[in-house]
C-alpha cells in the first residue's frame, strides 16, 4: 500500500466529513448529506484526473467512493448530537486540504507536467471540491471568502516545498509528507492566529 494511497483514503474521509458539517442548519435530509460529502471528496480529483486525462480514481477504484458514503454516514448521525464550534469544524478541511492538494501536485508531476502546472493542478484539486459543496448548499465558496485564513495560499505553497524537495531527494514518500505537513502547519497557524492576505480596497466607496 502506497503513501499516496494512504493519503487519498485519508482524504475522501476527512472531506466527507467537512461535507456533512457544511450542512447544518439547511434540513438536509441523510441523501442530500452524502451527496454534499461525495461532492466535496471526489470533485477536485475528478476535476484534477479530467484535466490530466487519467481515469478518474473513484471510478479506478470503488473503495473510495465506499469510504466516502461511509464517512458521510458517520458524520452525519455524530452531528446529530454534538455541535463543535466552527473553528474546530475548518480543522477536518485543512487535512482534507493538505492531503488532496499534495496528492494532485504529486500526480501531476509523476505524468512529466512542468512544475507550474503541478502547483496549479495540486491547488485546484485541494479546492475545487470546497467550492462545489459551498455553492449546492448556498454558501459563498470558503476560498473566495475575505478572512480566509491562507487557504489556497497555504495549498499553493505546501505544493511548491513538495516539488522542492522532491528536486533533491527524487521519488521519496518523504516528499509527499514534506508537503502535507507545510499545508497543515500553515492552515492551522492562520486559522489559529487569523492571518490573511491583504486585501484589495480602492478609495472609491
Amino acid at each position: 500500500m502506497t503513501t499516496s494511497y494512504v493519503l487519498e483514503h485519508l482524504a475522501v474521509i476527512f472531506f466527507a466529513a467537512t461535507g456533512v458539517w457544511a450542512a447544518r442548519g439547511k434540513s438536509v435530509d441523510l441523501f442530500g448529506v452524502i451527496v454534499l460529502g461525495l461532492v466535496t471528496s471526489m470533485g477536485g480529483g475528478t476535476i484534477r484526473d479530467l484535466l490530466l486525462d487519467v481515469p478518474v480514481f473513484w471510478i479506478t477504484d470503488s473503495r473510495f467512493l465506499i469510504s466516502s458514503i461511509i464517512a458521510a454516514c458517520l458524520s452525519f448521525f455524530i452531528a446529530r448530537f454534538y455541535h463543535p464550534p466552527q473553528r474546530w469544524v475548518q480543522i477536518p478541511d485543512a487535512f482534507g486540504l493538505a492531503f488532496v492538494t499534495m496528492l494532485g501536485t504529486s500526480k501531476t508531476h509523476l505524468l512529466g507536467h512542468a512544475g507550474s502546472v503541478c502547483v496549479v493542478l495540486g491547488v485546484t484539486s485541494g479546492v475545487a471540491g470546497g467550492i462545489l459543496r459551498d455553492v449546492l448548499s448556498g454558501e459563498i465558496p470558503l476560498v473566495f471568502r475575505p478572512h480566509i485564513f491562507l487557504y489556497a495560499t497555504a495549498a499553493a505553497i505546501g505544493a511548491v516545498i513538495y516539488l522542492l524537495v522532491d528536486s533533491v531527494w527524487p521519488n521519496r514518500p518523504g516528499s509527499m509528507l514534506v508537503g502535507v505537513a507545510a499545508i497543515l502547519i500553515l492552515r492551522l497557524a492562520a486559522i489559529r492566529w487569523q492571518i490573511v492576505l491583504p486585501v484589495f480596497r480602492t478609495s472609491d466607496p
